[in-house]
């Protein structure tokens, strides 16, 4: 019967998933241990099909190496030349490395293997069992996840879970495209391999990120009102010594105005909060950032459109941006990018094209030739009657501001 079965990889196909799932948990479990073989890790890299089928790498050291097998059988015996290969490797290893066997399916003996050279590898725990079924690496990588959100104080709900895991799962992926891309470029597979590693920073960030902003628009917007809340309640109305009543109630005549904008106009208020990254959720730094700006300046704030001052027919836009010269060059390059792709954030900086930062700098100018947001199809010639033409954005500190409003 089954000859009659085209041939088929997909033992091997579903080992090499298997792997990637294992080694996904097992770094997410880091991350929230945060702490291993007794010793306390604050940061790592996940090293995929090199040393091992996986290992994690601590300041060059491999702190454990992972042989995975997806294979069905119920023996030992199947697994032991496999065994004897974990045991032998010694690439990056200290006395203290941990060597792991990870199986989906239980067998009859899964007792830790020693070579003669005394080298051991332990068959990996998972809870009471020394084996995950493929069907359950998903389900307990979620519960993993959802201990990280509980354990950090983050949000936590089924569709969080769920997309989180997603985004993890894809970062894996990503890795092994980009290591496929590398080696079709002309790299070797080993030198690929083993240079070529997902930090632990990059788990970390998907963990943490609240992704019902990322893909939910209304519930961003939302999310922004309660954060400019949260801001006008703990760091201006609680912070008697740092705050006038003429700064806490001029911040909260800002705070009443935008938190009553319509969606469409709070989208252009989170586009103004950070030109060169409009699409980044704000978080309360920035409001706090803006908070400075708007309190600090004694000139009378306008709350038409976006709250900003105006001296004749100039416009200042306070934003919640930091700048320092030596990222001032950077700063351009991605403004003017964002700026070309996105018309709303043109229109903003078309008419609020001088924008106020929080720190001490020199000004920042973004316009000349070689600065164009956008040009007209007449490259050679600017005229007065072209319909699209350059326009200037500078973005000058709090302090320049203040003397130009008071000038």
């Amino acid at each position: 019967m089954t000859s009659s079965f085209p041939a088929s990889a997909i033992s091997s196909w579903g080992g090499f998933v298997y792997q990637g799932k294992v080694a996904l948990y097992h770094s997410i479990k880091l991350l929230c241990d945060k702490k291993f073989n007794g010793e306390s890790v604050t940061g790592f890299d996940l090293q995929l099909d090199s040393t091992d089928d996986f290992a994690i790498y601590v300041s060059g050291i491999a702190i454990s190496i992972h042989q995975v097998k997806a294979k069905i059988s119920p023996y030992r015996s199947a697994f032991v030349d496999a065994l004897i290969k974990s045991s032998k490797i010694n690439t990056d290893c200290s006395t203290s490395t941990l060597r792991y066997f990870h199986i989906a399916n239980p067998i009859d003996d899964a007792s830790d293997f020693t070579n003669a050279a005394a080298s051991k590898v332990e068959f990996y725990q998972y809870g009471d069992n020394k084996y995950c079924l493929l069907a359950d690496i998903e389900k307990i990588t979620k519960e993993t996840i959802d201990s990280y959100l509980k354990k950090n104080s983050l949000p936590c709900s089924e569709l969080l879970i769920d997309r989180k895991y997603c985004y993890l799962s894809e970062l894996v992926t990503k890795q092994v495209v980009k290591m496929h891309a590398l080696i079709h470029g002309g790299e070797t597979e080993i030198k690929v391999a083993y240079t070529e590693m997902i930090a632990s920073q990059a788990l970390k960030e998907i963990l943490e990120i609240d992704f019902n902003s990322v893909v939910d628009k209304e519930y961003q917007l939302q999310k922004l009102r309660l954060v400019f809340a949260n801001t006008f309640e703990e760091y201006i109305a609680k912070n008697d010594q740092s705050f006038t009543d003429q700064q806490i109630n001029k911040f909260g005549e800002v705070f009443r105005f935008i938190y009553s904008m319509s969606d469409s106009e709070l989208a252009e208020v989170m586009r103004s909060l950070r030109p060169s990254n409009p699409d980044d959720q704000i978080r309360f730094d920035d409001i706090q950032n803006y908070a400075d700006i708007v309190t600090e300046i004694s000139s009378t704030i306008v709350l038409v459109g976006l709250p900003h001052y105006v001296k004749n027919i100039k416009r200042y836009l306070p934003t919640a941006m930091m700048l320092s010269d030596k990222r001032t060059s950077s700063f351009k390059e991605s403004l003017i990018a964002h700026i070309r792709s996105n018309q709303y954030l043109a229109n903003i900086l078309f008419e609020y094209n001088t924008l106020i930062t929080g720190a001490d700098h020199g000004d920042i100018n973004i316009i000349g030739s070689s600065d164009k947001i956008t040009t007209s199809p007449n490259f050679g010639t600017q005229t007065s009657n072209n319909i699209v033409r350059e326009f200037p954005v500078s973005i000058i500190s709090k302090k320049v501001a203040q003397g130009e409003l008071d000038a």
